[in-house]
């Protein structure tokens, strides 16, 4: 399976010449770490919830999920959705959520995770080894250049981190800190920067990448498991009443729950391209858990989308989650949400952002036009586009198939 960040040699070369991040990362990059960032945001690491926060705060639980997330993506080459459990009394994050779901991290006891709280180096290593084991990587043991050996403090580590510490600092993720030229030291208990905490993962994401591809995956598929997905008909749906049997059969109604949605969601990995800081633009595979009928109509859409002559930048997209509206069926897909406003349109038909800060069309290359290649693609299948569908508000990102 392809992974879906695309990492070039000319590309991280010319990212280490270049000391300014680009809009949407992280504020404050201490000088020493630019360039190993804007690797880290080019590799695809970097959470939207990250985009604009002090690189040299603290980095807290659920920060460090989403990153974990994400290192979980890059490893595996698979796509990750927001269930509609709720694990914690105290945190509704999808990243959290997701994260406790794959088996990266777990709360602090009785329904509570604590996602404020600033995450400790040594928990950090676990829960990056807990990505190997997700993604059913092994991590054999290497005699690295570096040892866990060589730090004063390795007798402060918790027992239930030292192999996690361990495999980290044999694969040179981590490699200690220090203050003021002493000598370096783990501080297995200390907190981590954001930006400390992004480059360990693009270092542990470059140290196993591929690794998932030397397995045997040759086993066939249970027969329970259908791997064939529909072509695209020779007639689109056009009615509600077509659509509605199109998606869930004749007849059929909308998925009442959690578990029965995710029954008929399937993955399916698309080709995008990648907007570079020198404004080149670079090809990336982005991966969406969609609704299992429209799965070769949103493939068709995407093909489209990457053919175009616009080669429009896609940032982040996703599709199905557990919460309200068409995304809960599988059925809609948000684009660039930051730079494609969701907005309640006021008396005075002025705007007011309620999801993401502006929508600049032509200005901002992430913004979608009407009437662009993003935008033809939806609507000639038959999708409804936010910027325009819409009386009462603007959601410059949003496009469903039933116009809701």
């Amino acid at each position: 399976m392809p992974h879906p960040f695309i990492r070039r040699a000319g590309t991280l070369a010319l990212m280490a010449a270049l000391l300014t991040p680009q809009a949407g990362a992280l504020s404050n990059i201490s000088n020493w770490a630019q360039a190993d960032v804007a690797a880290a945001q080019s590799a695809g690491l970097l959470p939207s919830s990250l985009e604009a926060r002090s690189a040299t705060g603290s980095i807290t639980r659920a920060e460090f999920c989403a990153i974990a997330v994400n290192a979980y993506k890059s490893v595996s080459g698979k796509a990750v959705f927001a269930s509609g459990k709720k694990p914690f009394r105290d945190c509704d994050d999808p990243s959290v959520v997701a994260a406790y779901e794959l088996g990266l991290v777990s709360g602090r006891g009785k329904g509570i995770f604590d996602p404020d709280a600033s995450i400790q180096r040594q928990d950090l290593c676990v829960m990056l080894y807990n990505v190997l084991e997700a993604a059913g990587v092994e991590a054999p043991v290497i005699a690295g250049d570096a040892c866990v050996e060589d730090f004063p403090d390795v007798p402060k580590i918790e027992d239930y981190a030292v192999d996690a510490v361990v495999t980290m600092v044999d694969y040179a993720i981590v490699n200690g800190t220090s203050i003021y030229g002493a000598a370096p030291v783990l501080d297995p208990s200390g907190p981590a920067t954001r930006e400390a905490a992004l480059i360990m993962a693009n270092r542990f994401c470059t140290a196993f990448e591929g690794a998932v591809q030397e397995e045997d995956n040759s086993d066939p598929l249970p027969p329970s498991v259908d791997p064939i997905v529909p072509e695209v008909p020779d007639y689109l749906p056009q009615t509600e009443q077509e659509k509605m049997d199109f998606v869930y059969g004749i007849g059929g109604e909308k998925y009442q729950s959690a578990e029965e949605a995710e029954q008929n969601m399937v993955e399916i990995a698309v080709p995008v391209w990648r907007l570079q800081q020198d404004g080149t633009k670079t090809t990336g595979t982005a991966y969406l858990q969609v609704n299992r009928s429209l799965a070769p109509i949103y493939e068709a859409i995407f093909e489209e989308i990457y053919n175009g002559d616009e080669q429009f930048p896609i940032k982040n997209v996703g599709c199905y989650s557990w919460r309200t509206g068409e995304h809960s069926q599988g059925t809609a897909v948000d684009i660039n949400w930051e730079e494609n406003m969701e907005a309640t349109i006021n008396a005075d038909g002025s705007l007011t952002p309620t999801t993401g800060s502006h929508w600049s069309p032509y200005e901002d290359p992430y913004s979608i036009p009407e009437g662009g290649d993003v935008y033809n693609a939806f609507t000639k299948y038959g999708f409804a586009w936010g910027g325009n569908a819409w009386r009462s508000k603007r959601d410059y990102m949003h496009f469903s198939y039933f116009g809701r």
